[in-house]
């Protein structure tokens, strides 16, 4: 047992110096990684816990916790810390942790960027950022006037979640850039815990299952049922799945899910466009239809509803490990997506 935890020990050097070397070449990585060994790996776990009913990635974060809090609690009960023990221990697991994240999904944070694959300049000025908003803003309100039929009514989504998990299932489709993968979804089994914790799902890079909470309100189930299985296709990027959330959504058949995709979008680019000019885009706000808006304060208020002291710390340490893995702007990089955007709706209206 102790030559194992030595080997592991032994290995996190190792692990970090092959880290440096190949975050560097990005190419490796998509063409022998992300290309090849992924979608094989990906293809062995689904085959394994895409028909299983229930999380099996939440299960075991839960036994991780059990097993934390355990030994935690013989710790005290001994009233003795061998702090030799507890640093090699943990030294091993964070070891052992580390290789199957990075084998399994975590190498897919050095390839290469999407926005090099479709040749957007994600670069833009205030004059473009404010011609995407208002295709943005049009958009959302022909949507809201379909759905609707009160201007003043925020739209309401009769069918239940389970049926639009299999709606952006059956439709998920990136024809931007072909991915040799085809995602799917669960709902977590932690979803009042996630709600608490401030997140709308999340991906198991240690089972590769997408998971959605299922508590957030249905125009935000539907863009993070996409955005958690673009994670799957390799998309380690939180700007680039948010991406190509929007465009699954604003693609698909259905008239709901094109406005949660529409809407999710605005978001974004109404709150860079306000860095860049206050007054205009309260201007730009002001067109919105008032049924829209009140969609959009309702989501809002579901986050304000599970505000609690622990939440930011959370999300604090979340930007640390996005910032550890190659997303320098941490939490900040889910806006990027408006680069995206503004390079998506630019191409299509030439």
């Amino acid at each position: 047992m102790k030559k194992i935890h030595k080997l592991f020990i032994g290995l996190l050097p190792i692990q970090w110096l092959g880290l440096l070397l190949i975050k560097n070449h990005p190419s490796w990585i998509e063409t022998y990684y992300s290309q090849k060994f992924y979608p094989f790996l990906f293809s062995i776990y689904r085959f394994f816990f895409d028909k299983i009913p229930f999380s099996v990635g939440d299960l075991l974060y839960g036994i991780i916790v059990i097993h934390i809090i355990k030994e935690v609690f013989m710790v005290i009960k001994k009233r003795k810390i061998q702090l030799y023990f507890v640093l090699r221990n943990g030294l091993s697991a964070l070891s052992l942790i580390l290789i199957v994240f990075n084998i399994n999904w975590g190498l897919n944070y050095y390839r290469i960027p999407l926005n090099k694959k479709l040749n957007y300049n994600v670069s833009y000025n205030e004059i473009q950022l404010e011609k995407t908003l208002n295709i943005l803003v049009i958009a959302s309100n022909k949507l809201h006037e379909k759905l609707s039929n009160s201007d003043s009514v925020s739209i309401r989504i009769s069918y239940p979640k389970n049926i639009i998990a299999k709606q952006i299932e059956d439709e998920f489709n990136f024809d931007l850039y072909k991915f040799k993968i085809s995602p799917y979804i669960k709902n977590s089994i932690w979803g009042t815990i996630l709600s608490y914790m401030g997140y709308s799902g999340y991906l198991n890079p240690f089972t590769l299952e997408s998971h959605v909470n299922d508590k957030i309100p249905k125009l935000s189930y539907m863009v993070t049922s996409a955005h958690e299985m673009a994670h799957q296709l390799g998309i380690a990027s939180e700007s680039e799945a948010n991406f190509i959330a929007f465009y699954n959504c604003i693609k698909h058949s259905d008239p709901f899910i094109q406005y949660s995709g529409y809407t999710f979008a605005l978001r974004y680019c109404y709150s860079e466009f306000y860095k860049l000019n206050p007054e205009k885009a309260k201007e730009k706000i002001r067109a919105l239809k008032q049924g829209v808006l009140n969609n959009l304060f309702e989501l809002s208020e579901f986050w304000i509803h599970y505000k609690n002291p622990i939440e930011p710390i959370i999300k604090k340490g979340y930007d640390s490990y996005l910032k550890a893995n190659g997303q320098s702007r941490g939490l900040k990089s889910y806006n990027d997506m408006v680069g995206l955007v503004v390079a998506y709706l630019e191409k299509e209206s030439k």
